[in-house]
């Protein structure tokens, strides 16, 4: 955990929603963040960003759709035979309720991080 009152930390979504939100209300913003993301960004943030960090933003419209590939993971692996027969069938009622557990704790973190990225993007004007 992080310390009181330290500020949360915004994943890439949090900052894209933010960003959007942004754009549709200031569209002098949204005209300078099209022209020149990167420059922009360190403005708004008041930090200068990695020289070898590229930044790409595209305004979609009804002619087009942008997809985003993330880069593929490292430790992509082939599944194991044990892991294999629980996928085909014959799972166990606590490998059920581990998972039933895990995305509750996950649902009730994601609701604590977004109430804290609101207070955050409100914070710095977004």
């Amino acid at each position: 955990m992080s310390g009181a009152g330290a500020a949360p930390s915004m994943t890439k979504r949090d900052l894209e929603v933010a960003l959007v939100e942004k754009c549709w209300k200031d569209p002098e913003f949204k005209k300078q963040i099209l022209a020149d993301p990167k420059g922009m960004l360190e403005r708004h943030i008041g930090k200068q960003l990695p020289g070898d960090l590229k930044i790409f933003i595209h305004e979609e419209n009804a002619e087009t759709l942008h997809f985003s590939l993330p880069p593929a993971p490292t430790n992509a692996t082939e599944l194991s035979d044990e892991d294999l027969e629980k996928v085909a069938g014959g799972t166990e009622v606590l490998v059920v309720l581990s998972v039933g557990f895990a995305a509750a704790v996950s649902f009730a973190g994601a609701v604590g991080s977004v109430a804290g990225t609101a207070a955050l993007t409100k914070s710095n004007g977004w």
